[in-house]
């Protein structure tokens, strides 16, 4: 969504440019697999199958929590204990993308979903939920206005997405030859392009929410910090675009086609508004002739491209999903186009100036980028044993056969034990309850 702050300098209005973001769904579960598993499973299985698509994403925010930790846990038990991690049934886990769909026949749009049995597919995919859960809350609080918050969420989105492009996944592709080949068949979240070209995605927003928060606050904003901002903001969605393009290809094709035209109207959008902010840098400092030349390539680059590749805003249906940039983008366009004219009105008038061509290399912005994300760090905790140890056996029979002497003896009497001596009988020590068992016996 774009949004935009106004205020009015002499007669002329200013337009800022804010943000435009995009929500996901979050991947979901395609079908319940029961299984039996040592420790907090019970609690996992909950909050694993509790997680879809019709929930609101604060609801799903929240429910996305827990698992991870859990499954990392059950991951590591099973490596250091691999001779003993034994499934009763066999275990599949099937689960929807959140940000590709399969097109069949040109026309019928369907959620891809795929079927793995490794626990890191779950743990991968687990982890991609809360990301995604994570940036829809910030969508939300960017809806609302909250503009620090939102920021802080997409920040925390991409470094959980650096987390999965640079550590968790490529780990698992190096040791499992069969996924890395399945390029067509594996979800998007699972490539580790698409990891690392979201990073790149999510660092971009978290820009965006800190250029809103300079444009919303009253007075005349930093104009050359906001055009570099800006310039940034286009660079790193450059980056996603080149990374899905070149390292994820296939789950490139599968995205939302709205989706991918949004991303190429920020960036040129993103550009022009550099522009924009460089031209009224340089026509406050008295630079009437590059502000002109600036202003006038920022309505260039605000015009629809006549083609696929050509230069422009790409073409979008007043009456389709992005039918709100669409008219905000006009807005701005106008704005800048009446801008334009008054500036070389006053300067035919007035200043005199020459007009450049184009900006000079000495006059023009560079990009900031702010990559302000924090490192994202898996909750490890200790291995849960699996299996029964020797000891443990030994232990158990034990532990049974006092339990049922114990009961034999409690039977004798002529009612249940009360509360006070069924405790104490569990307190005492193996050797005492033998004794005494023994001494009942040599005496019948």
């Amino acid at each position: 969504m774009l949004h935009y702050h106004t205020h009015w300098q002499s007669t002329c209005k200013v337009l800022f440019v804010g943000t435009h973001i995009h929500s996901f769904y979050s991947p979901f579960h395609y079908s319940s697999i029961m299984f039996s598993f040592p420790s907090s499973c019970a609690t996992l299985f909950v909050y694993l199958h509790t997680l879809t698509h019709t929930q609101s994403h604060t609801h799903t925010h929240t429910q996305s929590q827990p698992p991870r930790p859990l499954i990392n846990q059950i991951l590591l038990s099973c490596k250091f204990q691999s001779d003993r991690a034994q499934l009763d049934i066999r275990l599949i886990f099937s689960w929807y993308s959140g940000i590709e769909y399969q097109i069949k026949n040109n026309t019928t749009k369907k959620k891809h979903y795929f079927d793995s049995e490794a626990l890191t597919y779950e743990l991968v995919l687990a982890i991609a939920t809360y990301a995604l859960s994570e940036s829809n809350v910030g969508c939300d609080a960017c809806q609302s206005g909250k503009f620090p918050e939102a920021s802080r969420h997409f920040t925390k989105t991409a470094s959980i997405f650096r987390l999965l492009g640079n550590d968790i996944v490529p780990n698992w592709m190096a040791n499992s030859k069969q996924y890395a080949e399945m390029e067509s068949d594996c979800l998007a979240e699972t490539r580790v392009g698409v990891c690392v070209a979201f990073t790149s995605l999510y660092e971009a927003m978290s820009q965006q929410m800190a250029v809103a928060v300079i444009l919303a606050k009253p007075g005349i904003p930093n104009y050359v910090l906001v055009g570099k901002l800006c310039l940034g903001i286009a660079e790193e969605l450059d980056t996603f675009v080149s990374t899905m393009r070149s390292k994820s290809p296939v789950q490139m094709s599968r995205l939302e086609p709205s989706f991918l035209t949004m991303i190429t109207f920020a960036i040129n959008i993103q550009r022009a508004a550099s522009l924009y902010f460089l031209a009224r840098s340089l026509w406050t400092e008295s630079d009437y002739g590059v502000a002109i030349s600036a202003l006038s390539e920022a309505t260039v680059a605000m015009r629809t491209r006549s083609s696929i590749n050509g230069r422009g805003l790409p073409k979008i249906d007043p009456n389709g999903p992005l039918k709100l940039l669409f008219m905000e983008s006009n807005k701005f366009r106008q704005h800048m186009t009446d801008l334009l004219s008054a500036w070389e009105k006053d300067n035919q008038l007035v200043y005199f100036e020459k007009v450049p061509p184009s900006v000079p290399a000495n006059k023009g912005l560079k990009a900031i980028q702010l990559k302000k994300s924090d490192q994202y760090i898996l909750e490890i905790r200790d291995i849960v044993p699996l299996g029964t140890l020797p000891d443990e056996e030994t232990s158990s029979m034990n532990s049974s056969m006092i339990a049922a002497s114990d009961a034999s003896h409690f039977c004798r009497d002529d009612g249940p034990p009360s509360y006070d001596a069924a405790i104490s009988g569990l307190q005492r020590s193996d050797s005492e309850l033998a004794r005494e068992l023994q001494e009942k016996w040599n005496t019948e």
